[in-house]
């Protein structure tokens, strides 16, 4: 078992540091470039990579707390992804929740309700806090999507909420990767802070963006 925990560690902590810095270029670039989209599939496959070995880690030596965290950043990458090709099904019935989507969506809100149990009856240790929004995390980003694939032209339904989604995801995913980051290397910062500052700071970042993407459609439109 060790022999297979070792290089999975030494890979997942290589992984993880390239994508904190990798994933600063999607964020950064005009959305839609060639550097955009290559970028970001460098930090999809970066993550991928992290997210697989975090979950054969947690099987090996069992955390609630990365169970949690593995959850919700397999949650939003996942999702983040997956929305690409879900962008009009108001359109398209090809672009509605396949069996895949439902499959690992359903599964990372058990996570996430287990992890809740675990919480509530004590064996989350001095790292209850930070597990607990974890798996809010995870029921919140699975809630939204579960009802978003039975009611997918319903409210909050546009043309562009593909884009605010996949939006969001990514974003809730980079800083998954950065929220490790800091909790394992920025010790010097108090816990849970450690590793929640960077859930509040891309929460708050999403918020602003949508709203800005949202007001400036607007104007447009009013223009014409």
């Amino acid at each position: 078992m060790t022999s297979v925990f070792a290089p999975t560690l030494f890979l997942h902590i290589s992984c993880g540091l390239a994508a904190c810095v990798v994933g600063l270029a999607p964020i950064f670039t005009r959305k839609g470039s060639r550097l955009h989209r290559l970028s970001g599939r460098v930090f999809a496959v970066l993550m991928a990579t992290l997210l697989a070995c975090a979950w054969l880690m947690t099987a090996l030596h069992f955390s609630p707390y990365f169970l949690a965290l593995s959850a919700t950043a397999t949650m939003a990458l996942f999702s983040g992804l997956r929305v690409l090709g879900r962008k009009r099904p108001d359109l398209r019935r090809a672009d509605r929740a396949k069996a895949l989507d439902w499959i690992v969506t359903l599964g990372v809100v058990g996570v996430g309700l287990w992890v809740l149990v675990l919480v509530v009856t004590g064996q989350t240790g001095d790292r209850a806090a930070v597990s607990a929004a974890l798996a809010y995390g995870a029921l919140a980003y699975g809630g939204w999507d579960l009802w978003r694939f039975a009611r997918p032209t319903d409210w909050p339904f546009s043309p562009n909420l593909w884009n605010y989604e996949h939006l969001t995801k990514m974003l809730g995913a980079y800083g998954g990767a950065l929220s490790a980051f800091s909790g394992n290397f920025l010790t010097f910062l108090p816990t849970p802070w450690s590793q929640l500052w960077p859930t509040v700071l891309f929460q708050t970042v999403t918020m602003i963006w949508i709203a800005v993407l949202i007001m400036g459609r607007r104007r447009a439109l009013a223009v014409t």
